[in-house]
């Protein structure tokens, strides 16, 4: 199911926010290893919000757009293993803030790669469906035109007799 301009922009708005507001934490945190500052403070606060508007975006796919997509039985894989991501996400988002020092380090590892993972994989998705319906519009277009070729030889045979 082809989602309207608004969810579309807002799903991929959310999902940009939130990949590089996580990467550039990641990149300050743990591969440049700064000393904690306003810069994480601030991308971590982005993360955190982006996170939030993400659920919110996929959320309102799922009546409509999942359910379909699943019923129809188009791109289970990809679809289901980017939502059961997103949980796992969340999941972890939330071990994260609200677990305790025990827990912390394995959820935030687990955090990253599935985050890495998951920027990954959703693209695949939608470029998915995007050749799906690349493929779909030519097997239309040139159903048509077969068609439309049969009736005018039709309406050529009809004339002679």
């Amino acid at each position: 199911m082809r989602l309207g301009f608004i969810q579309k922009s807002a799903v991929w708005t959310a999902a940009t926010v939130v990949a590089l507001s996580g990467g550039a934490w990641f990149v300050l945190h743990d591969v440049v290893d700064a000393e904690p500052g306003e810069a994480e403070r601030l991308l971590l606060m982005v993360h955190g919000i982006s996170a939030y508007a993400i659920l919110i975006a996929i959320g309102s796919l799922l009546p409509l757009h999942v359910r379909s997509g699943w019923h129809r039985r188009r791109k289970r894989w990809t679809g289901g293993s980017t939502l059961a991501m997103l949980v796992l996400l969340a999941i972890t988002g939330l071990v994260l803030y609200y677990g305790g020092e025990a827990t912390r380090e394995p959820a935030r590892w687990i955090h990253i790669a599935i985050g890495i993972a998951c920027f990954a994989l959703f693209p695949v998705h939608a470029l998915l469906a995007a050749t799906v319906r690349r493929s779909a519009d030519s097997a239309i277009s040139s159903r048509d035109g077969a068609a439309e070729s049969r009736s005018r030889y039709a309406s050529a045979d009809t004339g002679r007799r």
